[in-house]
């Protein structure tokens, strides 16, 4: 079994970034959901900005 992981960048408007890995986009989306909830701030808040192969140089998120 292939198990290929992006890292998924998400942003809300106050720039407030968090970036992890996931297996898909409907992974993610929870992920997304989950952390929103973690840093008191609504998951609707947050926007993809970028999926990408490997984690950006301005920081590197712990895998999930």
């Amino acid at each position: 079994m292939s198990n290929k992981k992006n890292y998924y960048s998400f942003e809300d408007p106050a720039g407030t970034t968090i970036e992890f890995q996931a297996t898909s986009l409907q992974q993610a989306m929870v992920i997304k959901k989950n952390k929103a909830q973690e840093l008191g701030i609504p998951k609707e808040a947050f926007e993809l900005v970028s999926i990408r192969k490997k984690p950006s140089q301005s920081e590197i998120a712990i895998s999930e």
